[in-house]
């Protein structure tokens, strides 16, 4: 049973404007991101401004994903008019899904605020739902900035004619020569500053919030570090 935190902050910011101002806090200021946890309408910013960004980059990048796949080569199995219309259909899905945003995002938000509301259980630490849906929405921001830098370097390249070649490398893949195995390319990949900003924002404010040490609140977020790098690890069983 999680052990009751009599001092918990319940500061509410004064108006749906100034929890807006706060998303900022998210990147640079973890007491300010950690008043916001306790507001009742915070999380609707950070999700609107997730999904719109998603939106705009998958739209961006749709253009050179068919491409890409209209020069690959045809699967044997496959003939060429087969072979277009499961473009066709790959793309219609893609198209789908990018509108979908909002209740992706807001979905996935709420999933890992289940998850770490049972690690606080575990950690006997006092949270709620809301306050941890507010959390992961917040910190998500930092996380946001890595498909916005793929994008600028994708468009920046120009040419992209493989599939490997629209996931430009953040992390430590980058020093990874071409051909390296793809699980270990997918496990360094991780380690982008991106994440590792929110690894180190999200520990800050999960312990200034919550009232706990730093170790403790690195114990809670684990669980999502860890789910983060097996489904990279999962997707490398897609990859070619």
């Amino acid at each position: 049973m999680a052990t009751l935190v009599p001092d918990v902050p319940r500061e509410q910011p004064e108006n749906f404007a100034a929890d807006l101002a706060g998303m900022g806090n998210f990147f640079i200021d973890p007491a300010g991101a950690a008043k916001r946890l306790f507001s009742k309408w915070f999380w609707i910013g950070p999700v609107l401004l997730y999904s719109i960004v998603s939106i705009t980059a998958g739209y961006v990048l749709m253009p050179m994903v068919r491409h890409v796949l209209e020069i690959s080569p045809v699967p044997p199995n496959l003939s060429p008019e087969q072979y277009q219309r499961n473009i066709e259909i790959g793309m219609l899905i893609q198209r789908v899904l990018i509108f979908c945003a909002p209740i992706t995002t807001a979905a996935l938000f709420a999933l890992s605020a289940v998850i770490l509301l049972a690690s606080s259980a575990i950690l006997s630490i006092r949270t709620r739902f809301l306050w941890l849906f507010n959390f992961v929405s917040g910190c998500a921001l930092i996380q946001l900035l890595a498909p916005i830098a793929s994008v600028v370097i994708l468009k920046a390249k120009g040419d992209v004619s493989t599939m490997a070649e629209l996931r430009p490398p953040l992390g430590l893949d980058i020093f990874l020569a071409e051909g390296t195995n793809k699980y270990v390319m997918a496990l360094l990949g991780y380690f982008s500053v991106f994440e590792m900003w929110w690894i180190v924002m999200a520990v800050l404010t999960f312990s200034t919030a919550f009232r706990v040490s730093k170790g403790k609140a690195f114990a809670a977020i684990l669980p999502l570090i860890l789910l983060s790098i097996i489904f990279r690890l999962v997707g490398a069983v897609f990859q070619r």
